[in-house]
């Protein structure tokens, strides 16, 4: 089959009376003729009433599915053995939390797998009991408590912003820039884009960047960093501790490598959450300028990064890497 590592994941709420077709078809699939689950065990009384997800990829092919009930309990993740470890499972999964917290939920439970711990602990998943068997196979009961995520205090419709936030400030130097990347990253709430060479270490290797990385990146079940280098070999055989990170959190932070036929004016450049920019202007030096508030300005830089972000692929070194 052609290789499909890299497209558009369209995910949809569906319901079973809609959907049902499909639905059983991608779990038969999966439970029945992959691990041995008896086709009595598979639907149950419960799929009339629970909300169902369908990930759809090229050609609107369905390629993956999963349940709720009304409790929060999340089931029958299933993905199409063609489309693993590309993506899909993560983007089902970011859309069913985000259902959760859209309707108020407190705390997300499943029974996972055990193979599928580490990838539920990339959400935030915390198991709670030892293996167990279900329909022959291991599984641990996990629990993700979304209290946390949930602030019902009120806030006002626009947030006060001094001049100071709104100043662009010009940078000279390695440290300065280092400096101002922390800074921004601190900052950020759901969603940073870096844009590099060959993410310099002096900036993006360093205990406090990487620090407030893995912070923001395990702060939220929804937070992202998206990371485009250029020379990602280079990346790949030195020791960098965010490359790391990537490798520690596949779900939250994601590399990819800059295809040498895109042209962009861009030397190098983070975002966070489409307000605040930290922008490189010499490609053989650290001078440029920082302004952590500026959206108008960040709406097109965002807008550059997500079109070289899709056109963009995971280095097959990577790849071996199961990242």
């Amino acid at each position: 089959m052609e290789s499909v590592d890299y497209f558009p994941i369209e995910v949809e709420e569906v319901s079973w009376q809609t959907a049902s077709e499909q639905l059983m078809a991608i779990r038969h699939k999966v439970f029945v003729e992959e691990q041995g689950v008896p086709v009595s065990e598979e639907v149950d009384e419960l799929d009339p009433n629970a909300m169902h997800w369908l990930a759809y990829g090229p050609q609107n092919v369905a390629m993956a599915t999963g349940r709720m009930l009304a409790d929060g309990q999340i089931g029958r993740m299933a993905v199409l053995k063609d489309y693993r470890q590309r993506g899909v499972g993560s983007s089902l999964m970011r859309n069913m939390i985000r259902y959760a917290i859209r309707e108020g939920m407190e705390q997300l439970s499943l029974s996972a797998q055990v193979h599928a711990v580490p990838f539920y602990e990339g959400f935030g998943f915390i198991a709670e009991s030892d293996a167990y068997m279900d329909a022959g196979i291991p599984h641990r009961a996990m629990v993700l408590n979304l209290h946390r995520f949930i602030d019902n205090s009120p806030k006002p419709l626009l947030r006060d912003i001094s001049d100071e936030e709104r100043q662009r400030v010009g940078l000279d130097g390695l440290d300065e820039f280092r400096d101002q990347a922390v800074m921004l990253v601190n900052r950020a709430q759901r969603e940073i884009r870096i844009f590099s060479f060959r993410l310099e270490p002096g900036v993006y290797s360093n205990s406090p960047f990487c620090d407030a990385i893995y912070a923001f990146a395990t702060s939220h079940p929804l937070a992202r960093v998206r990371i485009l280098v250029k020379d990602l070999a280079h990346v790949i055989h030195h020791t960098n501790q965010l490359h790391e990170l990537c490798l520690r959190l596949p779900s939250r932070i994601q590399i990819r490598k800059l295809e040498h036929k895109q042209e962009t004016l861009h030397t190098e450049f983070l975002l966070v959450d489409s307000t605040g920019i930290l922008y490189k202007q010499e490609p053989e030096r650290f001078v440029g300028y920082v302004v952590p508030h500026a959206p108008l300005e960040a709406v097109e830089l965002v807008e550059d990064f997500d079109n070289m972000w899709e056109q963009s692929e995971l280095d097959p070194e990577l790849r071996r890497l199961h990242i």
